[in-house]
């Protein structure tokens, strides 16, 4: 009771402790007593949940509410999210692990708690913290609703594993398998390529009547070659086919075998070994027996003459868990009500409390019956994989013997037909001096055709060789080559050319001046592509080229732009770097030199990307 007495407040106090209550205050008391008891039995709930977590031989971590906050998970957990444990809990889950914004991890738990249907996901990407930088990594995992003792949604129950090695095990080899189906398409437009040059040079020999009686024999020759060659490339080809097809069907069926092993989970408290939790997996593996606070012997009293009783008591007393690897194990089926027998994986883990006394254990079973039933299938699977790539190595042993074959083929070819031509440059000098025709007008129209085709036919046979030394120097060793150095070499050679087009080249190598390559190879390179830069300037302005080196992750980029004709990509960019391909009449060439330096990069592991544009220019980005 209080009263104001002048300028302060009276205020006293009585004992009402031995009168009666009414009937809102004894309600009152009783209502809080009751909440106090909850409260208990909800802390204690908690800590057993937290150490069923921290002790599960998994991933798990439990988010609550809307925000996701985690508010249990095991190191486990915290070592897939790359953070310590004591980091994370109590946190929400996008304030805890920020570089999981946006992969929609957090929209699948909302989407549990809205339907409180499980979500799962079969080696899901996500990009995750390792040494400190976000690298890729794989996970399978169950999104789980929980719930609690009134059947509330209490929260989601995430179980994880990390798959990232198998994942990238099995793109390795995707990716082997990519390099072979490159490889053959190589071989294919080398096959191709080569079919073009003689069908030219065919045409060539029909012009010059007298050289046909002489080519005529090597031209049946290189007919039949190729025409073995395509028939052993299709066969190969067709062979690999069907070896990858075999390989995808075994892989598919071992993966379905696989896909059906279960796991199940149960928790058993005290030295009764009484179940305080246990999943749908483990309620079927049991036949539906499983109940909250019965002991395993009164549930399933199959098992206790099998020594599992044992095995847990052996557990409990020790503390040490137990692994049992393809156990048989008798167990009723509420299906025929007759005991059946399965093989199981299994772990006994202890559970303690702070003191690090036991007090519980953890059952991680899984049903392994499939698993021992098919084990003879994957051993027949494995044997066919085996057998499949063996398949695989001696294809790729025989496309391999082709290539060399065919570029032995080039040296030849360019080789024997220089004698020949030689011969005929020679007879047709010598018919210039010694014979004249009766018609004027008919000698200023042959000769120049004569000695145009017999130029043509030189060159490319020039250009012939020059393939073959390519293929020849494929192998030549790496060397620091100073960039402005060897370009200061080439544009001396190209002085002529340079001066001729109006031409201002300038340069740029901060970011690289030195690379480690080929110097013969690069060299080959800077010729052709500044060769061709002067060679198809625009005639309406001065030639402008320009030449830098820059850097994509560590890997030097050379850069060639000018300011020439251009052509249009969408037209030839299938055709750009095929053998004697040209798109553009004017100058003199053979289309020989974007084919040379497109194998010389390749072969180094390297690519070139293009941009041009008619009466734009063009720009070449090589990768070293």
């Amino acid at each position: 009771a209080v009263r104001r007495v002048g300028p302060g407040l009276l205020v006293s106090f009585s004992d009402t402790a031995d009168e009666e209550r009414t009937p809102v205050e004894q309600a009152l008391r009783e209502s809080q007593a009751r909440e106090q008891a909850a409260l208990a039995l909800a802390e204690l709930e908690r800590t057993r949940l937290q150490e069923l977590f921290t002790q599960a031989p998994v991933a798990i971590a439990l988010f609550e509410g809307p925000e996701l906050r985690i508010t249990v998970a095991n190191e486990r957990m915290a070592a897939l999210w790359g953070r310590p444990l004591a980091e994370v809990l109590g946190r929400p889950l996008l304030e805890a692990v920020p570089e999981l914004r946006g992969q929609g991890f957090d929209e699948q738990m909302q989407q549990v708690r809205q339907t409180q249907v499980p979500v799962s996901g079969i080696e899901a990407p996500a990009e995750m913290l390792r040494d400190g930088q976000l690298r890729t990594t794989y996970y399978n995992f169950v999104y789980q609703p929980l719930y609690d003792a009134h059947g509330t949604l209490r929260g989601v129950v995430d179980v994880a594993v990390e798959v990232t090695e198998q994942v990238r095990t099995r793109r390795l080899i995707e990716v082997k398998e990519q390099q072979t189906n490159q490889l053959n398409e190589e071989l294919a437009a080398t096959n191709e390529e080569l079919y073009t040059a003689l069908q030219e040079i065919r045409t060539n020999n029909e012009e010059l009547f007298r050289a046909q009686q002489a080519l005529h024999e090597l031209n049946q020759e290189l007919e039949a070659r190729v025409a073995d060659r395509t028939h052993a490339l299709n066969q190969a080809l067709v062979d690999t086919e069907r070896q990858r097809e075999h390989l995808r069907r075994q892989q598919h069926l071992l993966t379905q075998v696989l896909s059906q092993v279960p796991a199940s989970v149960a928790t058993l408290e005290g030295p009764e070994h009484r179940f305080t939790f246990f999943n749908t997996n483990y309620q079927a593996l049991v036949g539906g027996r499983a109940r909250l606070g019965c002991t395993v012997a009164e549930a399933l009293p199959e098992v206790v003459q099998q020594g599992f009783i044992e095995l847990l008591n052996d557990v409990f007393a020790t503390g040490k868990p137990y692994v049992g690897i393809e156990s048989s194990v008798l167990l009723y089926d509420a299906r025929t009500g007759q005991p059946r027998q399965r093989f199981i994986d299994f772990v006994y883990q202890p559970l303690t409390n702070e003191a690090g006394q036991p007090h519980g254990i953890l059952a991680f079973v899984v049903d392994t019956t499939d698993k021992v039933l098919s084990r003879q299938l994957v051993a027949q699977t494995n044997e066919h994989l085996l057998t499949a790539n063996t398949a695989l190595d001696t294809t790729n042993r025989q496309l391999t013997r082709t290539n060399a074959d065919l570029d032995n083929f080039v040296y030849a070819a360019s080789h024997d037909l220089r004698q020949p031509i030689n011969n005929l440059v020679g007879l047709f000098e010598e018919l210039r001096r010694a014979v004249s025709f009766a018609d004027p007008a008919e000698e200023e129209l042959l000769l120049p055709m004569l000695q145009q085709a017999l130029h043509q036919i030189s060159t490319t046979i020039d250009d012939l060789a020059l393939v073959g030394q390519t293929q020849q120097n494929a192998g030549l060793p790496t060397e620091p080559v100073s960039l402005p150095d060897l370009t200061q070499e080439v544009l001396q050679t190209l002085q002529p050319q340079m001066q001729a087009a109006r031409a201002r080249v300038t340069v740029d190598f901060a970011a690289a001046p030195t690379v480690v390559y080929s110097r013969a190879n690069l060299r080959t390179i800077l010729l052709n592509l500044l060769s061709n830069s002067l060679k198809y300037a625009d005639p309406a302005r001065p030639c402008r080229v320009h030449v830098s080196v820059w850097k994509d992750a560590g890997r030097p980029v050379l850069l060639v732009e000018d300011n020439g004709l251009g052509f249009n990509m969408h037209r030839h960019q299938d055709e750009l770097f095929q053998l004697f391909r040209r798109f553009h009449t004017h100058t003199e060439g053979t289309g020989v030199g974007l084919y040379l330096i497109n194998r010389i990069v390749q072969g180094n592991g390297g690519r070139i990307e293009v941009e041009s544009e008619v009466g734009e220019g063009t720009s070449f980005r090589v990768y070293l």
